[in-house]
């Protein structure tokens, strides 16, 4: 069985998907940063104020 080739319009709309995809894994990193400043917060104040 041979690859069937994509059509110009499909190779696009993959393209413009990846590069979609891409963008998110650029801006991860910084979600998990401030997940970990909204972790290390709630142990500060849980710690602080109420003494656990």
């Amino acid at each position: 069985m041979s690859p069937v080739e994509p059509s110009a319009e499909l190779r696009e709309r993959i393209q413009d998907e990846l590069e979609r995809n891409r963008r998110w894994e650029y801006r991860l990193p910084a979600y998990a940063g401030v997940a970990l400043l909204v972790c290390a917060a709630i142990v500060v104040v849980r710690v602080v104020f109420l003494h656990v």
